[in-house]
Protein backbone atom coordinates (compact mmCIF):
# COMPACT_ATOMS: atom_id res chain seq x y z
CA UNK A 1 0.00 0.00 0.00
CA UNK A 2 1.56 3.23 -0.91
CA UNK A 3 1.37 5.74 1.42
CA UNK A 4 -0.38 8.90 1.47
CA UNK A 5 0.12 12.33 3.38
CA UNK A 6 -2.21 14.80 3.84
CA UNK A 7 -1.80 18.55 6.10
CA UNK A 8 -5.04 20.14 7.15
CA UNK A 9 -4.06 24.27 8.01
CA UNK A 10 -6.15 25.20 11.16
CA UNK A 11 -5.44 28.38 12.88
CA UNK A 12 -5.82 26.50 16.46
CA UNK A 13 -6.18 22.78 17.01
CA UNK A 14 -8.31 21.25 18.39
CA UNK A 15 -10.88 23.96 18.28
CA UNK A 16 -14.24 23.98 17.06
CA UNK A 17 -16.34 22.10 14.59
CA UNK A 18 -13.67 22.19 11.50
CA UNK A 19 -11.51 20.63 13.42
CA UNK A 20 -13.40 17.77 14.57
CA UNK A 21 -14.47 17.08 10.90
CA UNK A 22 -10.81 17.02 10.42
CA UNK A 23 -10.38 14.58 12.94
CA UNK A 24 -12.87 12.47 11.07
CA UNK A 25 -11.48 12.46 8.21
CA UNK A 26 -7.70 11.62 9.87
CA UNK A 27 -9.57 8.23 11.60
CA UNK A 28 -10.96 7.33 7.76
CA UNK A 29 -8.65 7.74 5.47
CA UNK A 30 -5.77 6.23 8.04
CA UNK A 31 -7.52 2.43 7.06
CA UNK A 32 -6.79 3.34 3.74
CA UNK A 33 -2.85 3.97 4.19
CA UNK A 34 -2.98 7.78 4.47
CA UNK A 35 -1.33 9.97 7.34
CA UNK A 36 -2.39 13.11 8.47
CA UNK A 37 -0.99 16.15 9.55
CA UNK A 38 -1.96 20.09 11.30
CA UNK A 39 -0.19 22.48 11.11
CA UNK A 40 -1.80 25.19 13.51
CA UNK A 41 -0.45 28.10 15.18
CA UNK A 42 -2.30 26.95 18.46
CA UNK A 43 -2.52 23.60 20.01
CA UNK A 44 -5.15 23.27 22.49
CA UNK A 45 -5.60 20.54 24.79
CA UNK A 46 -7.66 17.53 23.60
CA UNK A 47 -8.07 13.62 22.22
CA UNK A 48 -7.64 12.82 18.83
CA UNK A 49 -5.76 10.03 17.19
CA UNK A 50 -4.05 9.15 13.80
CA UNK A 51 -2.87 13.30 13.67
CA UNK A 52 0.21 15.08 13.65
CA UNK A 53 0.83 18.31 14.77
CA UNK A 54 2.69 20.70 13.70
CA UNK A 55 3.01 24.30 15.45
CA UNK A 56 4.14 27.54 13.20
CA UNK A 57 7.34 28.74 14.65
CA UNK A 58 6.80 32.63 13.52
CA UNK A 59 4.38 35.21 14.80
CA UNK A 60 0.75 34.71 15.30
CA UNK A 61 -0.03 36.80 11.61
CA UNK A 62 -1.57 34.08 9.88
CA UNK A 63 -0.69 35.50 6.33
CA UNK A 64 2.87 36.37 6.94
CA UNK A 65 5.40 35.88 4.78
CA UNK A 66 7.69 34.35 7.30
CA UNK A 67 4.41 31.35 7.85
CA UNK A 68 3.76 31.23 4.07
CA UNK A 69 7.86 29.70 3.79
CA UNK A 70 7.26 27.63 6.42
CA UNK A 71 4.02 25.84 5.13
CA UNK A 72 6.59 25.36 1.62
CA UNK A 73 8.97 23.79 3.89
CA UNK A 74 6.62 21.62 6.21
CA UNK A 75 5.25 20.37 2.42
CA UNK A 76 8.42 20.09 0.90
CA UNK A 77 9.93 18.43 3.61
CA UNK A 78 7.39 15.76 4.65
CA UNK A 79 6.22 15.06 0.86
CA UNK A 80 2.53 16.46 1.66
CA UNK A 81 0.55 15.04 -1.19
CA UNK A 82 -2.54 17.16 -0.40
CA UNK A 83 -2.93 20.48 1.50
CA UNK A 84 -6.16 20.92 2.91
CA UNK A 85 -7.22 24.62 3.86
CA UNK A 86 -10.44 24.88 5.58
CA UNK A 87 -12.12 28.77 5.97
CA UNK A 88 -8.55 30.16 5.48
CA UNK A 89 -7.98 32.70 2.54
CA UNK A 90 -4.45 33.22 2.04
CA UNK A 91 -3.17 36.03 -0.02
CA UNK A 92 -0.05 34.40 -0.86
CA UNK A 93 -1.48 30.25 -2.12
CA UNK A 94 -0.23 31.60 -5.82
CA UNK A 95 3.08 31.86 -3.94
CA UNK A 96 3.35 28.88 -2.10
CA UNK A 97 1.69 27.07 -5.00
CA UNK A 98 4.80 27.94 -7.09
CA UNK A 99 7.13 25.86 -4.96
CA UNK A 100 5.82 22.94 -3.88
CA UNK A 101 4.36 19.73 -5.81
CA UNK A 102 0.90 19.05 -3.37
CA UNK A 103 -2.21 19.30 -4.37
CA UNK A 104 -4.22 22.06 -3.09
CA UNK A 105 -8.11 21.54 -1.62
CA UNK A 106 -10.13 24.48 -0.25
CA UNK A 107 -13.01 23.32 1.93
CA UNK A 108 -15.43 25.69 2.84
CA UNK A 109 -16.88 25.01 6.20
CA UNK A 110 -19.14 27.79 6.01
CA UNK A 111 -21.84 29.76 3.69
CA UNK A 112 -19.80 30.86 0.43
CA UNK A 113 -19.44 34.84 1.21
CA UNK A 114 -20.05 34.54 4.79
CA UNK A 115 -17.38 37.33 5.05
CA UNK A 116 -20.27 39.77 3.87
CA UNK A 117 -23.32 38.57 6.22
CA UNK A 118 -20.97 38.72 8.88
CA UNK A 119 -19.66 42.45 8.33
CA UNK A 120 -23.51 43.42 8.54
CA UNK A 121 -24.29 41.30 11.49
CA UNK A 122 -21.11 43.22 13.14
CA UNK A 123 -21.43 46.49 12.48
CA UNK A 124 -25.37 46.01 13.73
CA UNK A 125 -23.50 44.55 16.92
CA UNK A 126 -21.46 47.34 17.20
CA UNK A 127 -24.76 50.44 16.81
CA UNK A 128 -26.55 48.30 20.00
CA UNK A 129 -27.70 50.44 22.69
CA UNK A 130 -27.10 53.64 20.92
CA UNK A 131 -29.98 55.17 18.62
CA UNK A 132 -28.01 57.62 16.61
CA UNK A 133 -25.66 54.48 16.01
CA UNK A 134 -28.99 51.93 15.10
CA UNK A 135 -30.21 54.72 12.91
CA UNK A 136 -27.25 55.01 10.96
CA UNK A 137 -26.97 51.22 10.58
CA UNK A 138 -30.18 51.25 8.73
CA UNK A 139 -29.81 53.81 6.97
CA UNK A 140 -26.41 54.30 5.87
CA UNK A 141 -24.85 50.91 6.84
CA UNK A 142 -27.25 48.17 5.84
CA UNK A 143 -28.40 49.96 2.05
CA UNK A 144 -24.56 49.90 1.60
CA UNK A 145 -23.73 46.25 2.38
CA UNK A 146 -27.09 44.76 1.17
CA UNK A 147 -29.12 46.64 -1.74
CA UNK A 148 -25.12 48.29 -3.12
CA UNK A 149 -23.15 45.23 -2.49
CA UNK A 150 -20.51 47.54 -1.60
CA UNK A 151 -18.21 44.53 -0.34
CA UNK A 152 -19.20 42.09 -2.82
CA UNK A 153 -16.75 42.28 -5.47
CA UNK A 154 -13.82 42.50 -3.03
CA UNK A 155 -14.63 39.04 -1.44
CA UNK A 156 -15.74 37.43 -4.81
CA UNK A 157 -12.43 38.33 -5.75
CA UNK A 158 -10.92 36.66 -2.87
CA UNK A 159 -12.62 33.49 -3.56
CA UNK A 160 -11.82 33.68 -7.47
CA UNK A 161 -8.26 34.42 -6.42
CA UNK A 162 -8.71 31.22 -3.97
CA UNK A 163 -10.55 28.87 -6.69
CA UNK A 164 -8.09 29.84 -9.34
CA UNK A 165 -5.12 28.54 -7.31
CA UNK A 166 -6.76 24.80 -5.61
CA UNK A 167 -7.46 21.80 -7.43
CA UNK A 168 -10.50 21.50 -5.78
CA UNK A 169 -12.72 23.37 -3.49
CA UNK A 170 -15.40 21.84 -1.34
CA UNK A 171 -18.84 23.18 0.06
CA UNK A 172 -21.35 22.05 2.04
CA UNK A 173 -24.71 21.51 -0.11
CA UNK A 174 -25.72 22.03 -3.94
CA UNK A 175 -26.91 25.67 -3.00
CA UNK A 176 -23.71 26.45 -2.12
CA UNK A 177 -22.11 25.41 -5.15
CA UNK A 178 -24.64 27.14 -7.22
CA UNK A 179 -24.11 30.15 -5.01
CA UNK A 180 -20.31 30.11 -5.09
CA UNK A 181 -20.34 29.30 -9.51
CA UNK A 182 -22.98 31.92 -10.05
CA UNK A 183 -21.51 34.93 -7.49
CA UNK A 184 -18.09 33.91 -9.65
CA UNK A 185 -19.28 33.65 -13.17
CA UNK A 186 -18.00 30.26 -13.70
CA UNK A 187 -20.45 27.39 -15.05
CA UNK A 188 -22.39 25.64 -12.84
CA UNK A 189 -20.53 21.96 -15.16
CA UNK A 190 -17.06 23.07 -13.27
CA UNK A 191 -16.03 19.81 -11.86
CA UNK A 192 -13.49 21.40 -9.52
CA UNK A 193 -16.26 22.19 -6.92
CA UNK A 194 -17.30 19.16 -4.79
CA UNK A 195 -20.06 18.63 -2.21
CA UNK A 196 -19.21 16.66 0.98
CA UNK A 197 -21.02 17.31 3.77
CA UNK A 198 -19.61 17.67 7.60
CA UNK A 199 -19.51 14.31 9.14
CA UNK A 200 -21.36 13.39 12.43
CA UNK A 201 -20.66 10.60 14.69
CA UNK A 202 -23.01 8.37 15.82
CA UNK A 203 -24.35 7.87 19.21
CA UNK A 204 -23.98 4.33 20.14
CA UNK A 205 -26.76 4.35 22.68
CA UNK A 206 -29.68 7.26 22.34
CA UNK A 207 -31.77 8.09 25.39
CA UNK A 208 -35.29 8.37 24.15
CA UNK A 209 -36.75 8.62 28.12
CA UNK A 210 -36.14 12.32 27.65
CA UNK A 211 -36.67 15.54 29.51
CA UNK A 212 -38.92 18.16 29.22
CA UNK A 213 -35.82 20.42 28.61
CA UNK A 214 -34.99 22.62 25.37
CA UNK A 215 -31.46 23.38 24.29
CA UNK A 216 -29.11 25.58 23.17
CA UNK A 217 -25.57 25.06 22.51
CA UNK A 218 -22.99 27.46 21.15
CA UNK A 219 -20.91 29.94 21.42
CA UNK A 220 -22.46 33.11 23.28
CA UNK A 221 -22.12 35.67 20.49
CA UNK A 222 -24.78 38.09 19.28
CA UNK A 223 -23.85 38.95 15.54
CA UNK A 224 -24.02 35.32 15.05
CA UNK A 225 -25.64 33.47 17.07
CA UNK A 226 -28.35 36.24 18.16
CA UNK A 227 -29.32 33.96 21.61
CA UNK A 228 -31.12 36.65 22.65
CA UNK A 229 -34.03 35.93 20.15
CA UNK A 230 -34.78 32.74 22.22
CA UNK A 231 -34.85 34.24 25.07
CA UNK A 232 -37.87 36.59 23.77
CA UNK A 233 -39.12 33.33 22.62
CA UNK A 234 -39.20 31.91 25.53
CA UNK A 235 -40.58 34.91 27.37
CA UNK A 236 -43.81 33.96 24.79
CA UNK A 237 -44.01 30.60 25.67
CA UNK A 238 -42.76 29.85 29.19
CA UNK A 239 -45.57 30.42 31.31
CA UNK A 240 -47.81 28.21 28.67
CA UNK A 241 -45.51 25.01 29.14
CA UNK A 242 -44.80 25.34 32.73
CA UNK A 243 -42.91 21.84 32.90
CA UNK A 244 -40.33 23.01 30.58
CA UNK A 245 -37.26 23.95 31.05
CA UNK A 246 -34.28 26.26 28.37
CA UNK A 247 -30.75 25.22 28.95
CA UNK A 248 -28.20 27.32 27.81
CA UNK A 249 -25.02 25.64 27.06
CA UNK A 250 -21.80 27.62 25.96
CA UNK A 251 -19.50 30.53 27.20
CA UNK A 252 -18.75 34.00 25.40
CA UNK A 253 -18.84 37.73 25.58
CA UNK A 254 -22.28 38.21 25.20
CA UNK A 255 -23.18 35.77 28.13
CA UNK A 256 -23.09 38.13 31.10
CA UNK A 257 -25.51 40.16 28.83
CA UNK A 258 -27.69 37.53 28.48
CA UNK A 259 -27.81 36.70 32.01
CA UNK A 260 -28.71 40.42 33.12
CA UNK A 261 -31.51 40.29 29.81
CA UNK A 262 -32.78 37.00 31.64
CA UNK A 263 -33.39 38.47 35.07
CA UNK A 264 -34.89 41.81 33.30
CA UNK A 265 -37.65 39.77 31.66
CA UNK A 266 -38.28 37.91 35.01
CA UNK A 267 -37.99 34.31 33.37
CA UNK A 268 -38.31 31.24 34.78
CA UNK A 269 -37.06 28.01 34.48
CA UNK A 270 -33.50 29.10 32.58
CA UNK A 271 -30.36 27.80 33.15
CA UNK A 272 -27.09 29.36 31.76
CA UNK A 273 -24.41 26.41 31.80
CA UNK A 274 -21.89 27.61 30.68
CA UNK A 275 -19.18 26.14 28.70
CA UNK A 276 -18.97 22.39 29.11
CA UNK A 277 -16.47 19.52 27.64
CA UNK A 278 -19.18 17.33 27.98
CA UNK A 279 -21.78 18.39 25.66
CA UNK A 280 -23.28 14.57 25.65
CA UNK A 281 -24.52 15.05 28.48
CA UNK A 282 -26.85 17.14 27.71
CA UNK A 283 -28.30 16.02 24.27
CA UNK A 284 -29.07 12.73 26.35
CA UNK A 285 -31.43 14.33 28.52
CA UNK A 286 -33.05 16.98 26.06
CA UNK A 287 -35.89 16.72 23.98
CA UNK A 288 -35.71 19.78 21.84
CA UNK A 289 -33.05 21.68 20.75
CA UNK A 290 -33.33 25.29 19.35
CA UNK A 291 -30.93 27.31 17.47
CA UNK A 292 -32.27 31.49 16.34
CA UNK A 293 -28.94 32.23 14.36
CA UNK A 294 -28.58 35.23 11.94
CA UNK A 295 -26.56 33.17 10.09
CA UNK A 296 -24.80 29.43 9.62
CA UNK A 297 -23.39 27.30 7.20
CA UNK A 298 -23.83 23.98 8.71
CA UNK A 299 -24.26 24.00 12.19
CA UNK A 300 -23.08 21.13 13.81
CA UNK A 301 -25.23 21.03 17.01
CA UNK A 302 -28.46 20.56 14.36
CA UNK A 303 -26.75 17.27 13.77
CA UNK A 304 -25.62 16.39 16.75
CA UNK A 305 -29.01 16.81 18.30
CA UNK A 306 -30.22 14.75 15.65
CA UNK A 307 -27.66 11.90 16.41
CA UNK A 308 -29.00 12.38 20.14
CA UNK A 309 -32.97 12.03 19.41
CA UNK A 310 -33.09 15.84 20.00
CA UNK A 311 -35.45 16.84 17.38
CA UNK A 312 -34.03 20.81 16.42
CA UNK A 313 -35.84 23.54 15.77
CA UNK A 314 -34.24 26.86 13.48
CA UNK A 315 -34.65 29.69 11.18
CA UNK A 316 -34.71 28.67 7.93
CA UNK A 317 -31.99 31.13 7.16
CA UNK A 318 -29.47 29.18 4.89
CA UNK A 319 -29.33 26.36 2.54
CA UNK A 320 -27.40 24.06 5.05
CA UNK A 321 -29.95 24.26 7.75
CA UNK A 322 -32.42 23.20 5.34
CA UNK A 323 -30.26 20.26 4.02
CA UNK A 324 -30.22 19.40 7.51
CA UNK A 325 -33.95 19.71 8.59
CA UNK A 326 -35.60 19.28 5.85
CA UNK A 327 -38.67 18.07 5.28
CA UNK A 328 -39.82 20.68 7.59
CA UNK A 329 -42.07 18.36 10.71
CA UNK A 330 -40.35 15.44 9.71
CA UNK A 331 -36.28 15.89 10.64
CA UNK A 332 -36.64 19.28 12.35
CA UNK A 333 -38.76 22.56 12.10
CA UNK A 334 -37.74 25.27 9.88
CA UNK A 335 -39.36 28.61 10.85
CA UNK A 336 -39.56 31.78 8.24
CA UNK A 337 -36.68 33.84 8.99
CA UNK A 338 -36.81 35.74 11.54
CA UNK A 339 -40.17 35.79 12.85
CA UNK A 340 -39.95 35.40 16.52
CA UNK A 341 -43.37 34.64 16.76
CA UNK A 342 -43.86 31.95 14.19
CA UNK A 343 -41.15 30.61 15.80
CA UNK A 344 -42.69 30.97 19.42
CA UNK A 345 -45.78 29.10 17.42
CA UNK A 346 -44.25 26.72 16.19
CA UNK A 347 -41.74 25.55 19.73
CA UNK A 348 -44.94 25.52 21.10
CA UNK A 349 -46.35 23.38 19.27
CA UNK A 350 -44.53 20.81 19.61
CA UNK A 351 -43.84 21.23 23.04
CA UNK A 352 -47.41 20.05 23.24
CA UNK A 353 -47.42 17.48 21.03
CA UNK A 354 -45.50 14.01 22.77
CA UNK A 355 -46.86 12.29 19.93
CA UNK A 356 -45.17 14.24 17.00
CA UNK A 357 -42.61 14.46 19.31
CA UNK A 358 -42.10 11.33 19.83
CA UNK A 359 -42.30 10.78 16.13
CA UNK A 360 -39.81 13.55 15.21
CA UNK A 361 -37.22 12.05 17.49
CA UNK A 362 -36.95 8.44 15.90
CA UNK A 363 -36.69 10.61 12.23
CA UNK A 364 -33.81 12.34 12.67
CA UNK A 365 -31.83 9.67 14.41
CA UNK A 366 -32.25 8.04 10.92
CA UNK A 367 -31.62 11.39 9.13
CA UNK A 368 -28.30 11.53 11.17
CA UNK A 369 -27.46 8.59 9.62
CA UNK A 370 -26.98 10.40 6.06
CA UNK A 371 -24.06 11.96 7.50
CA UNK A 372 -21.60 9.41 9.74
CA UNK A 373 -18.17 9.47 9.13
CA UNK A 374 -18.14 6.17 7.12
CA UNK A 375 -20.31 8.13 4.32
CA UNK A 376 -18.41 11.41 4.58
CA UNK A 377 -15.19 10.00 4.96
CA UNK A 378 -16.02 7.70 1.17
CA UNK A 379 -16.55 11.25 -0.42
CA UNK A 380 -13.35 12.23 1.04
CA UNK A 381 -11.16 9.39 0.20
CA UNK A 382 -12.96 9.48 -3.55
CA UNK A 383 -11.78 13.78 -3.71
CA UNK A 384 -8.50 12.78 -2.60
CA UNK A 385 -8.10 9.69 -5.21
CA UNK A 386 -8.95 11.56 -8.21
CA UNK A 387 -5.90 14.06 -7.38
CA UNK A 388 -3.10 12.12 -7.03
Amino acid sequence: MIKRRILFFHGEFPAGGAERVTMDIADFVAQYGYETYVITHQINSGSYSNIKVIEFQGGGDVDSQENADFIIHTLNSLKIDIFILPICLLSRLDFIKSKVDSKLIFACHSTPFWEITARLHRRRGRARGSFFKMLEWGLLTYPKIVWLKKYDSFFINQYKFVYDQVDAFTVLCEEYKQILLNKMGVSLDEQKVHVIYNSERQCPNVNLNKKKQILFVGRMSYYDKRVDRLLDIWGMIYKKVPDWELILVGGGKELPLLQAKSQKMKLQRIRFAGHSDHVDDFYRDASVLCLTSAFEGWPLCLTEAQANGVVPVAFDCVAGIRQILSPSGVNGCLVPSFSLHKYAEMLLSLLMDSEKLQKMRNNVILKSKEYSPEIVGQKWLGLFESLL
